[in-house]
């Protein structure tokens, strides 16, 4: 029914002229019937309901009272009385009926819980978004329409018109916009030219303004734009200032706002619903104008009601003396009842009292404990989360165990397992390196990435396999060696490709890199070493043996040698010299281990489950983490002396603590089995070998024995000699990989082993230096040398039928 009441309004509003009287006498009607129906609503509200606001419907009733009243005078008075114009009335009726329709956003747009917090969102938004936009806009807009009117009309009147169009340009600049007068007026433009430079100052007797009696130059141009730049300037910087500036600016105020009360319009919108609620619980069944009978009804029920009471007093009173004693003894007993009823109700409110008092002090304990639960279950979450997060560092801890313990089990089989000179494992009838495997990197903290046995052959697929690149630079090798360093290839390349990827300028000032050297693998190259200035031997073949056919490796896809044994974990140079083999040759000096007697003279040999113990000579080194060890004595092979010549300087050096003046750099195997057979006797050279020359020696000294066949890894061909009359007797023990620490996929280390066995006796002791560490050390089970050296001395003590 509002609806129908609305369109009524807009028919009455819109009816030409001064209306018609029996309209507007209707929306006259219809309108006293809502505020009646308003002012009871409101006045219930306030006797029933103290709780609820009644500020907006008074303020409404006001209102309507006062729409009301101008309506008589304005639009239906006048019809016999002239006592208002047309355009007045319309005028009130137009503002009128924009209440009227705005009313339905306060009485039916609420119910709906999609536009009823939307409306709690518009209100903040006007409340306070719009009106800080108005504030700064109107600092805009005054100035702007100041300045623009100022500009384009310098000579127009002041007066009313004047304001309104300061005011109106520059607020109807915001949804229209006005440039027609930018460029001026053709029609009267030209006047300004009229107007001269000295024309405020032509009449000395000028002492106010133009204005009060303007002149015949200045009455056509007060009303004739003026085109000027400045005034493109100030238009300009006000429109874009005002519709690009400000309007984004509220919208991001009005996004903000609705960011703020979004989680908040619900809650607020429920509660403000409770007073409409209330208003519609007072509400007649009918809607105006038929609320009228309701009211009619009201009043018809109220008149039967009052003659209904006084039909019921008049029979009382004609037939009092018949009743008059029941009613005395109804009255005494009604007394009783109600002191009875009396006591029974104060008896039952101090009951309740007392529940209630019981039950808010349960409430408080209630309270209480909850909060000490929540606290223990915030305590107990606390904790669970810990305990989750401890045990998922457990679980990823147990992973990485896993896979250690998994690679340590498989260190102990080979430990068990171990019965070669190689110091590997035998897995499915295929040699594969096991010391080469561990972790950390020698020297470094460089965790190598894990591969298990099966894993090892280059031919088994590990997608999964992402070693780590670990070089150790040129600088922090011995000055010694420095001069027989490899470039590091993987770097170099790796330099090249950035400076590729530079610019010009960033190029400037950097060090010309070297060229990446061409390496012949698989192959031996004789240079002119520069330092030197002899003949050097760089040997990259491999000494390793298959099939009794020496092994090529082969080269990865950046060019580099791969490791014939398999993965190691790491991939680069690592701590070794040379891409590809890296040779040493290695002594093994043995004796048999002999008891002493009281007065510290060796007697008998000394027997550990039946086999003789056997005793050889170790050095000290600094190993990894500045540990001391034992190793071998042997040395590098550089490819400036022969391998020979090597090993006596070495085992000069490091047993003997000697240094020749004049180094020997072209003995062969006779010269150095000649060199260890002199420490078997006192008398240097005397021995059983006849050694007239070296191809002599060679082929009577040397004899060669078969070796294992199938697929192995080294040169197996052992070559021997029988013990002398002092017990000498000299046997290479193996020539091929060498499973050491420092191995990588890209370098490993290859070795020639000999051993030097003095039956009888020797006098090593004379001439062993104390100072480097020089001892002898039996061979046991559990014996600990570097690398693999303990593997080496396990295969010379089974050779010797020793106790190992």
């Amino acid at each position: 029914m509002y609806f129908c009441f609305l369109g009524l309004f807009c028919l009455a509003v819109l009816w030409p002229t001064c209306g018609n009287f029996y309209l507007d006498l209707t929306l006259w009607l219809w309108t006293s019937i809502i505020l009646i129906d308003l002012v009871q609503r409101t006045y219930t509200k306030h006797i029933q309901h103290k709780a609820v606001n009644i500020l907006g419907p008074f303020c409404e009733i006001i209102l309507v009272m006062f729409f009301l009243i101008m309506y008589l005078v304005l639009r239906i008075i006048p019809h016999w009385f002239n006592s208002a114009d047309i355009i007045t009335s319309k005028v009130v009726l137009s503002i009128a009926l924009i209440f009227f329709f705005y009313r339905l956003l306060g009485i039916y747009l609420p119910i709906s819980p999609t536009l009823g917090p939307m409306l709690v969102r518009m209100n903040r938004m006007i409340k306070y978004d719009f009106v800080d936009f108005i504030r700064m806009f109107l600092v805009f807009m005054i100035s702007g329409g100041v300045t623009i009117q100022a500009i384009l009309y310098p000579n127009y009147p002041l007066g009313i018109d004047l304001v309104k169009r300061v005011l109106t340009r520059p607020l109807f600049a915001m949804f229209l916009t006005q440039i027609a007068d930018l460029d001026g007026d053709t029609s009267c433009s030209g006047h300004y030219d009229n107007v001269s430079i000295g024309f405020c100052t032509a009449d000395v007797n000028f002492r106010g303004s133009h204005y009060a009696n303007p002149e015949s130059v200045i009455l056509p141009i007060q009303k004739c734009p003026y085109s000027s730049l400045f005034g493109y300037l100030i238009t300009i910087q006000y429109l874009l200032i005002c519709k690009l500036v400000l309007v984004t600016l509220l919208f991001a105020m009005f996004a903000l706002s609705i960011t703020k009360v979004d989680n908040e319009a619900s809650e607020i919108w429920k509660f403000q619903r409770y007073a409409l609620i209330i208003d519609f619980e007072e509400r007649l069944n009918l809607p105006p104008p038929f609320i009228i009978i309701s009211y009619i009804c009201i009043f018809l029920k109220k008149i039967y009601n009052k003659m209904k009471g006084c039909k019921r007093n008049c029979c009382t009173f004609c037939c009092c003396s018949k009743k008059a004693k029941p009613d005395e003894e109804m009255s005494h007993r009604v007394k009783k009842n109600r002191r009875s009823e009396d006591y029974n109700y104060w008896k039952k409110c101090s009951i309740e009292y007392l529940r209630t008092q019981e039950f808010e002090e349960k409430k408080e304990r209630l309270a209480a404990l909850h909060n000490e639960i929540i606290v223990n279950l915030q305590e107990d979450m606390r904790l669970q989360k810990k305990n989750l997060k401890r045990m998922s560092d457990r679980i990823v801890e147990l992973e990485r165990t896993q896979g250690t313990s998994r690679m340590y089990l498989e260190h102990i089989y080979h430990k068990l397992e171990q019965q070669d000179v190689h110091g590997m494992a035998n897995r499915k009838g295929q040699i594969i390196h096991v010391a080469a495997r561990q972790s950390p990197y020698p020297g470094t903290s460089i965790a190598r990435f894990p591969v298990f046995d099966k894993y090892v052959p280059w031919e088994t697929l590990y997608d999964v396999y992402d070693p780590k690149i670990y070089t150790l630079p040129i600088e922090k090798f011995p000055d010694e060696e420095k001069n027989y360093v490899d470039v590091d290839i993987i770097e170099l390349k790796k330099l090249k490709e950035e400076r590729a990827a530079m610019m010009e300028e960033e190029l400037i000032g950097l060090p010309v890199l070297p060229p990446i050297p061409h390496m012949k693998w698989n192959a031996i190259l004789t240079v002119l070493h520069q330092h030197k200035g002899s003949t050097q031997v760089i040997d990259r073949r491999s000494w390793i043996s298959r099939d009794d056919q020496p092994c090529r490796y082969r080269l990865d896809p950046n060019g580099l040698p791969l490791n014939p044994m398999g993965r190691t974990g790491i991939r680069g140079k690592g701590t070794l010299w040379r891409w590809g083999p890296n040779h040493l040759i290695k002594a093994v000096c043995t004796r048999w281990r002999r008891k002493y007697n009281q007065e510290n003279q060796p007697s008998d040999y000394l027997y550990v489950e039946g086999k003789r113990v056997l005793e050889f000579i170790a050095t000290q080194r600094e190993g990894n983490n500045l540990e001391t060890v034992y190793v071998l004595p042997g040395g590098v092979l550089h490819g400036l002396t022969s391998p020979y010549s090597v090993v006596r300087e070495s085992f000069l050096r490091d047993v003997f603590d000697e240094t020749e003046t004049e180094p020997k750099t072209t003995l062969d195997q006779g010269d150095m089995i000649q060199f260890f057979a002199q420490f078997a006797t006192q008398n240097v050279g005397k021995t059983s070998l006849s050694l007239a020359s070296p191809e002599q020696s060679f082929s009577h000294i040397l004899t060669s024995h078969s070796g294992v066949s199938g697929s192995h890894t080294s040169s197996r061909t052992s070559l021997r000699t029988e013990p002398d009359s002092q017990g000498f007797s000299a046997s290479l023990l193996y020539k091929g990989y060498l499973d050491d620490p420092r191995n990588t996929d890209n370098a490993w280390m290859e070795a020639e082993v000999w051993n030097f066995h003095y039956d009888i006796g020797d006098n090593f002791e004379l001439r062993m230096s104390e100072e480097n560490g020089t001892t002898w050390k039996e061979v046991l089970p559990n014996v600990k040398l570097f690398g693999n050296d303990g593997a080496i001395i396990q295969e010379a003590a089974k050779i010797h039928d020793a106790y190992c």
